[in-house]
This record gives C-alpha cells, structure tokens and sequence, in this order.
C-alpha cells in the first residue's frame, strides 16, 4: 500500500447524503453492529520488522503491554489488525501496517492526542522497537465503507486471511456516485449468485490526505490464498457485468497482497 500521499475522495459524501438525481438516502449502522452497511475511520501505521520480530516475540513482548496501555489511556480503538506484505517491492519502505479501526476521526484523533502524551506508551514503543517499530507520525488515514458482513458468503475467521489492495483513479468524468452504482451491484450480484466460494468481504477506502495520486483503495478480504485463487476463478468463469462497469468508472493499478491477521486488542 504504497503511494499513500493520498486525496479525500467524493465517494462517501455521495454515499452519505441523499440524491437529487436518485432521490436515494443511504443509512449507515454503527460499527460492530450486525446491521449494514457501515461506515468508520481505518488508519494504518507503517511498521518495520526489527532484529528480534519473530511471530512469538510479538505475541509474548510487544501484544500484553499494548493492550494493558489501551485500558492504561482508556482508548477508544475499535478493533485493530496486522497486515504485511506478501512480496516486499524494493519502493517499499515498510514491512507492513498497523491497522486501526475506529467509530470516528474524532476518536482516532483523540486517542492519538492521548498516547503521545503518555510516558508509559513512549517506554513501550522504545522497549519494543527491536521486534517491532511502528511510525505513527506518519500514518494514513481514512473514511472507511464496508457494505456487508465479513462472513456473509461462509464463516470468518480474522485470525489469519489475505488482503487485497487496488490503488484507483476516477476516469475522466467519473465520480463517487458512480462508483455508487458499481457498488450496487456488485451487491446484487453477490446476494444472487450461489457459487462463488467465501468468505468474502471487502472495503472501500477514502484517503484523508490531499494528492492526485489516488481517489480511493479497494480492499478485498478472504481467508487464504487458496481461498482468493478459488474465488478468482469462479469470478472469471461468472464473467459479471459488474467487472465491465467497475473498469468503465476507474483505472487501477496491480493490487498488493498482505498476510493478514486480527491484533487482540484484550
């Protein structure tokens, strides 16, 4: 997830806000609710293996104090995940991300606000940059839509899975309403079709940042590799016409492919 110098997209104004064309309102759920869809703020933090990273020293070194300082400051932190790279390009200047998730900015810039001033969080972060070093200076942020649960096509398991970024442009003349529509049916689609092989999710990100790099991410979400190469097949032999729209209204670039995994944040 690279060239994330990135610029506020229109799209979730569009989808907050009713249409004088459609005259359609969308309603948004709270986040970790078991209504949809939702909408929430995802930042991630980019983070560097250091000499001692192993899976283990994480779990046992760098996870307990994290989450003893999350009660420590009393944050508002929704959920978080780990994600990295599957293939490191040389442009890349991180191993992976620290994901958060938070109801709002307001909560994600309030919690910041909170643990730069906490010594115990700086000790913690220097303690532990050995195993693992994270840049929250230098994190990005978005507006996050998600328009349906993670296991609506099977059961979810966050524990381990697969991410799948595509960095996209509007073509000239497209904008989040159009975008809108594609989204609409894509859902269509997948509420009617019963052969495609879950679980499946995905998000639409909207960068809080101002560039003419990027309008929006498009994250994809399954629970192996496996899992993705079977869903993609079954997608190419389906052949929607949701794929055809979907490239009439954006250019995207090769998407990048994370190992993926739920930090327990308790």
């Amino acid at each position: 997830m690279k060239a994330i110098y990135l610029g506020l997209s229109f799209l979730f104004v569009v989808f907050a806000c009713s249409s004088a064309e459609d005259e359609m309102e969308v309603s948004f759920s709270n986040l970790g609710s078991e209504e949809y869809p939702q909408m929430f703020y995802m930042e991630y933090v980019p983070c560097q293996e250091g000499v001692y990273y192993t899976a283990e020293n994480f779990r046992n070194e760098v996870l307990p104090d994290w989450q003893d300082l999350l009660v420590e400051v009393n944050s508002p932190l929704a959920s978080a995940y780990g994600i990295q790279h599957v293939e490191r390009l040389p442009e890349d200047q991180e191993d992976g991300f620290w994901q958060l998730v938070w109801n709002t900015k307001a909560d994600a810039e309030a919690a910041w606000e909170v643990w730069n001033s906490n010594e115990n969080a700086t000790a913690w972060a220097e303690d532990t940059a050995e195993i693992l070093s994270c840049d929250g200076e230098n994190r990005f942020s978005f507006d996050a839509y998600i328009a349906r649960a993670n296991d609506t096509l099977g059961e979810f398991n966050p524990e381990s899975f697969v991410s799948e970024y595509h960095q996209c442009l509007y073509k000239e003349g497209k904008e989040g309403k159009d975008l809108r529509e594609v989204i609409n049916q894509l859902e269509e689609f997948l509420d009617s079709t019963q052969s495609l092989p879950g679980p499946f999710s995905y998000v639409i990100l909207g960068p809080d940042y101002e560039t003419d790099e990027v309008d929006f991410f498009w994250g994809n979400f399954y629970q192996s590799e496996e899992a993705r190469q079977a869903f993609e097949a079954e997608w190419q032999k389906l052949n929607p016409e949701v794929e055809d729209n979907w490239n009439m209204v954006s250019d995207c670039l090769e998407p990048r492919y994370y190992n993926s995994a739920e930090v327990p944040t308790s």
